[in-house]
């Protein structure tokens, strides 16, 4: 019935119960196309945290630059552009395959199917490709050089796949260029730069940044598809 302070709603990014409404709202902003997106990519980019910095350019500098960004390290579904799954390593410069697993894992629990996973050679490995065949997909992961075929199985599958007709397999791997169009799509909604200080309080804005852009994508696919979970209709 009054005014409140600026600094109740700062707090509120500490609150564990605001954490678990955006996380609800995460959760069913992807309601609309849970039975329609079966293919999906993980890639990783910077959310500056001055309007001074640029991802690209300082991402491979010595180590100084990156420590103006906040990292999200994303699964993508690559019809509809949905997060399906973020995170927000600590470190800025955290290498982005050890988060392969927990992506997938909660992109399976939330999507009736996996068919493709496409990745660029950052994810490269014998366990990440195993994953993807166990959730019933097939990896398409972008080989590096000196690898070889010394283990049966989903890795060994897939590089003969790209052996027998690297066509059909590159048009697969190339899915994922559409996380690179959802990316440009999610900083292109954020132009302004993180504005919270604290590193827990920042996380929390960058994943409310999260539901946001899921939410305008799920709008989208109502107006453009038809698709519409049960609480959009109501």
């Amino acid at each position: 019935e009054e005014a409140y302070s600026y600094k109740t709603l700062e707090r509120a990014y500490d609150n564990p119960y605001v954490a678990m409404i955006l996380r609800e709202v995460f959760e069913m902003s992807q309601e609309p196309v849970e039975d329609e997106e079966t293919e999906f990519s993980p890639d990783g980019t910077g959310i500056p945290n001055s309007i001074k910095n640029n991802w690209e350019k300082e991402k491979d500098s010595d180590g100084r630059g990156a420590k103006e960004f906040t990292q999200m390290i994303a699964m993508i579904g690559t019809t509809h552009q949905l997060l399906s799954s973020v995170r927000f390593p600590d470190n800025p410069r955290a290498h982005e395959s050890p988060y392969f697993e927990p992506l997938l894992e909660e992109t399976a629990e939330r999507y009736a199917q996996i068919s493709l996973v496409s990745a660029d050679s950052g994810f490269l490995s014998r366990d990440n490709c195993d994953l993807v065949e166990e959730y019933g997909g097939k990896p398409r992961i972008y080989p590096k050089e000196g690898i070889t075929l010394r283990r049966e199985g989903s890795w060994t599958d897939m590089l003969l796949d790209f052996i027998q007709n690297p066509q059909e397999w590159l048009r697969g791997y190339h899915t994922r260029s559409n996380v690179e169009s959802g990316f440009s799509t999610f900083k292109r909604h954020f132009l302004s730069p993180l504005r919270k200080c604290i590193q827990r309080r920042r996380k929390t804005e960058a994943f409310a940044r999260a539901c946001d852009y899921n939410l305008k994508r799920a709008s989208y696919v109502r107006r453009q598809e038809g698709l519409t979970a049960s609480w959009m209709a109501a």
